[in-house]
C-alpha cells in the first residue's frame, strides 16, 4: 500500500513494498498536480516503471559477473531481466518497512544480508518542507568483514522537446556497448555535453557518468513553466545522465557517490566507493526544491568546492 506525504505546495506518494520507490511527486498549483518525477502507478510492480529509488549498497553496472575485495573473490548474480550484469544492488527491488510516518515526513527501514560481502541496515528518510523534498539514504555494515559502499538516488523525470538541463561538471565517462567505462574524457566550452550552461539533452543515447560535479544542478521545462533544482550531499561530485533518446518520454538525472563499476579500478577508493568496517555507516542525500516560475536558468552556475579528477 502506499504512503502518501502532503504539505501546501507539494504531494509525494511513496510505495515502500516496491523497494521503497517513489510513485509520484508532483507540485500542487491552482491547475491541479503538476508531475516533477515521471509518474507511476501504485498498482505497478516495476520500479523502473516508477519515479526514483534508492541505490544500495552500489550503483549501477558492475562487470565480471562480481568483484574481488581484500583477496577474495565475491560474485554477483544478474538481478535485472534483460541486462546481463548486476545493476543497482538490490535496495531498489526489496521491500523496506515503515519504520514511522507523518503527514510530511516517511522513515523506511531495510535490512539485508543475501549478497556478500553486503550485510547491512539502510534508512531511507523521505521529507517534505515548503517547496522541496528531502531524501536521505544511509547505511550501516553489520557484516564481520569489511565491504566496499556506494549509494545513490535514481529519479526519473517527464522528458520534453524543450527540457533543459544545468549541471557543471569537469569530465565525462564514455563507455563501451555493454555500458561499461572506457575513457575518462574533459569537456571543453564547444562541447555538446558540456552542461555548465543550460542546455538541451542529446538527441541519442546517453548513459554516462559526469565527475567534477559541485553538486547543484538545475532541471528546466520551459513550456510548462517549471524548473526543479537538484542539490546533493557535500562530497557527492558525480552525476549520470540516461535517456534513449529524444523520442523517449523520460530521462534519469541520478547523484551517486562513486564511478560506474568502481569496484574493478585499480584503486576503487579513489573512484568514490567507502570501504566500511561492521557497525561504520555512510550517508548520502539530495534535495530537489521547485524554484519559481521566472527563477533565471540561463546563467552559469560554477564549478566550486572539491573537483574529482578521476
Amino acid at each position: 500500500m502506499s504512503v502518501i506525504l502532503r504539505n501546501a505546495a507539494l504531494r509525494l506518494e511513496v510505495l515502500p513494498e516496491l523497494g521503497g520507490c517513489v510513485v509520484r511527486f508532483d507540485a500542487l498549483t491552482p491547475h491541479g498536480a503538476e508531475p516533477l518525477f515521471r509518474p507511476g502507478h501504485a498498482s505497478g510492480q516495476d520500479p523502473n516503471g516508477m519515479g526514483l529509488y534508492p541505490l544500495v549498497p552500489w550503483s549501477n553496472r558492475i562487470s565480471a559477473g562480481g568483484f574481488t575485495w581484500r583477496g577474495r573473490h565475491y560474485p554477483l548474480p544478474a538481478n535485472l531481466a534483460g541486462e546481463p550484469l548486476p545493476i543497482h544492488g538490490d535496495g531498489w527491488q526489496t521491500p523496506w518497512q515503515v519504520e514511522s510516518r507523518g503527514e510530511d515526513v516517511l522513515h523506511l527501514c531495510l535490512r539485508s544480508s543475501t549478497q556478500a560481502p553486503f550485510d547491512y541496515r539502510a534508512e531511507l528518510i523521505y521529507r517534505l518542507e515548503r517547496e522541496w523534498l528531502d531524501v536521505s539514504l544511509a547505511v550501516t555494515h553489520l557484516g564481520e568483514q569489511p565491504a566496499p559502499y556506494g549509494l545513490g538516488l535514481h529519479p526519473w523525470f517527464p522528458r520534453t522537446a524543450d527540457v533543459r538541463l544545468e549541471a557543471p561538471a569537469e569530465g565525462v565517462w564514455d563507455v563501451n556497448d555493454r555500458q561499461l567505462p572506457t575513457e575518462w574524457q574533459r569537456l571543453d566550452s564547444g562541447d555538446p555535453w558540456n552542461f555548465s550552461r543550460s542546455c538541451a539533452l542529446p538527441s541519442g543515447l546517453i548513459d554516462n557518468l559526469f565527475t567534477g560535479w559541485n553538486g547543484r544542478a538545475r532541471l528546466h521545462w520551459p513550456g510548462r513553466g517549471v524548473t526543479l533544482e537538484v542539490t546533493a550531499t557535500p562530497g557527492a561530485s558525480r552525476f549520470l545522465v540516461f535517456s534513449p533518446g529524444e523520442h523517449a518520454d523520460f530521462f534519469c538525472f541520478e547523484p551517486i557517490s562513486h564511478d560506474v563499476d568502481a569496484h574493478h579500478f585499480d584503486d576503487p577508493l579513489a573512484h568514490g566507493l567507502v570501504e566500511l568496517r561492521q557497525g561504520e555507516s555512510l550517508e548520502f542525500s539530495s534535495r530537489f526544491r521547485l524554484l519559481p516560475p521566472d527563477w533565471p536558468v540561463s546563467h552559469e552556475i560554477s564549478s566550486t568546492g572539491n573537483v574529482d579528477r578521476s
